[in-house]
């Protein structure tokens, strides 16, 4: 924890900030004057979370130098970044310390190249953000998470989840990358890193669930499948065919061993009473009776036949996933 006497200096560049962020607004718009209620409002939220710092409450401080960034942006707040640093140093939060220190050195090297003056207050904190860089990459080791697409939720050991693409700056050792935190995609990767080494985790590939289509009201819920087709076990044709031979074929041969036992029947029966039929006429007749009898069992097969095929139509259909159709232009 720093010492009264730090927290003096720290309160005399608070001062230097305040006299930097209008000279600074006043290089961006020559027309306005220091009493603009922007910056004033700026200075006294800045102020705020200075008294809260010297009352030694750094997350109070945070609280208020944090959206007061953010609300400048990188380039008009980079001396509150370079604050900010030094707030999560204390705080212990390496890499947001980090992450501000190397704003506040972006911004100072831009003015510089642009010819923009630097004071010796800025020229001062210039190096000491260089030497605290440089302190943190050696003494802490770095998990770097590059960004994905879409953008994905990273949340390291029990750290606040980020979007990834950011570098964390931990402890060396063991630690848990967890990717699409809370949720069912859920994945960690366990890691182990050493003091200054600088180590990649890739985000794993999570293929996302399909979903056609939603509707959500107060009372229920519902998703929508993939389109599907009902497939037959055999084409509609085989079911005509069989039908068609029961009817043909069975009726046919049924018919025609009936007209043919009639015929004999007739044939003899025309002949002179005293005459009478031969025992060989006799025995074409029952020959020819029992064939038309007989002959029903080829309808009667065809029509078992056309039953079975007509059942296993119906049950042996099953549904699937309607195939997509390329369409080219």
């Amino acid at each position: 924890m720093w010492t009264r006497t730090r927290f003096r200096s720290i309160g005399a560049f608070a001062i230097a900030l305040s006299l930097g962020l209008a000279t600074a607004h006043a290089r961006a718009a020559p027309d306005e004057n220091d009493d603009d209620p922007s910056l004033v409002q700026f200075r006294e939220r800045f102020k705020q979370g200075l008294d809260r710092y010297e009352a030694n409450d750094v997350a109070g401080a945070l609280s208020y130098w944090e959206p007061l960034y953010r609300d400048l942006g990188p380039s008009r707040g980079y001396r509150v970044g370079y604050n900010l640093a030094r707030a999560y140093e204390v705080v212990g939060d390496s890499s947001r310390a980090a992450e501000r220190y190397q704003s506040f050195l972006d911004e100072v090297k831009s003015r510089r190249d642009a010819g923009l003056l630097i004071d010796d207050i800025v020229a001062a904190d210039e190096a000491k953000a260089k030497s605290r860089i440089e302190e943190i990459a050696r003494t802490r080791a770095r998990i770097r998470v590059p960004p994905t697409t879409p953008p994905e939720s990273v949340r390291v050991d029990q750290s606040e989840p980020r979007l990834a693409g950011f570098v964390a700056y931990v402890a060396p050792g063991a630690h848990d990358v967890v990717f699409a935190p809370d949720t069912p995609r859920a994945h960690t990767e366990h890691v182990d890193v050493q003091a200054g080494q600088i180590l990649d985790v890739v985000a794993p590939k999570i293929e996302e669930p399909k979903i056609v289509a939603t509707r959500r009201d107060d009372r229920s819920a519902w998703i929508a499948p993939e389109p599907t087709v009902l497939k037959r076990p055999f084409a509609p044709g085989w079911l005509w065919a069989a039908g068609i031979a029961t009817l043909v074929v069975g009726g046919g041969a049924t018919i025609g061993a009936y007209t043919n036992a009639i015929v004999v029947h007739d044939h003899y029966a025309s002949q002179p009473v005293s005459q009478g039929p031969t025992q060989a006429q006799v025995n074409d007749y029952d020959n020819a009776r029992t064939l038309a009898y007989a002959s029903w069992a080829v309808p009667a097969t065809l029509a078992v036949l056309t039953a079975v095929l007509t059942v296993w139509y119906a049950t042996g259909a099953r549904r699937v996933i309607a195939p997509k159709i390329a369409v080219s232009f």
